[in-house]
């Protein structure tokens, strides 16, 4: 189970002080991993703070060459040695506020994983797909097209774009039907298995719902991730939900 922390464009240096501050008296379980995706500049930072704690550093976002005349990119290679294990790829709001193609993504995610980079890889469809029926067939087309020809340490992230910041979820069976979906589509094209997280308004009233499906390996969490108390139980209801699987 894998608990993603996508803190965007929040949290300054003394926010972040103060939220770690609570990590220390938190109890982690070895079933459940949890990784922080912090703003670019103090990836560093957290990673000092957080180091005897096991918990995964992620950056945002990278770019598709490792180094060159780029100004204001980050090179995979950069991420790593800040002490990045993951990176979030293909987020709806990169391709919605900075234009990112199918192919970009696809390239960024195999510059990533050229670094030994850990890829989520995001996929989501819009309202308009959803209320007409296309969900299922825009998400296997933007996955076919994002995928890397080097399919290795990726897992995907569904997060529909209607659901992201919106507090609206999909129910548990169109979920399933979804994540069941992406992993089909994945091992048809790689004969690889793979784990899919879902995002989107993911909070501490509907973790349960959503750890509930069966085909949910995690979960990339927005919002409810700034306040440490709320990652903390989120990430709880992961490892109790994991306990009562047993």
């Amino acid at each position: 189970m894998f608990i993603a922390a996508n803190w965007k464009m929040n949290l300054d240096k003394v926010s972040i002080s103060k939220f770690c501050d609570d990590l220390y008296n938190y109890k982690f379980s070895s079933k459940v991993e949890a990784c922080i995706f912090p703003p670019m500049p103090y990836i560093d930072y957290l990673n000092n703070l957080i180091k005897d704690l096991p918990i995964s550093i992620g950056g945002q976002n990278c770019h598709y060459k490792l180094f060159g005349a780029f100004t204001g990119e980050v090179s995979p290679k950069f991420l790593l040695d800040t002490g990045c294990e993951y990176v979030i790829i293909g987020h709806s709001e990169r391709r919605t506020f900075n234009n990112e193609s199918d192919n970009e993504i696809k390239l960024r995610a195999q510059s990533a994983i050229n670094a030994n980079l850990k890829v989520i890889l995001c996929l989501g469809e819009s309202l308009f797909n959803r209320e007409k029926g296309y969900a299922l067939e825009f998400i296997e087309k933007q996955l076919l097209e994002c995928l890397p020809d080097d399919f290795r340490n990726v897992q995907v992230a569904y997060e529909p774009v209607w659901s992201i910041g919106t507090g609206k979820i999909p129910n548990v069976s169109d979920i399933k039907e979804m994540h069941d979906h992406i992993k089909k589509v994945v091992f048809k094209k790689t004969k690889k298995k793979v784990k899919v997280l879902y995002g989107g308004s993911v909070n501490v009233d509907n973790i349960g719902q959503i750890l509930s499906v069966i085909n949910v390996d995690g979960v990339l969490v927005g919002g409810s991730s700034l306040k440490v108390k709320d990652f903390l139980a989120i990430y709880s209801a992961a490892v109790k939900h994991l306990n009562n699987s047993i």
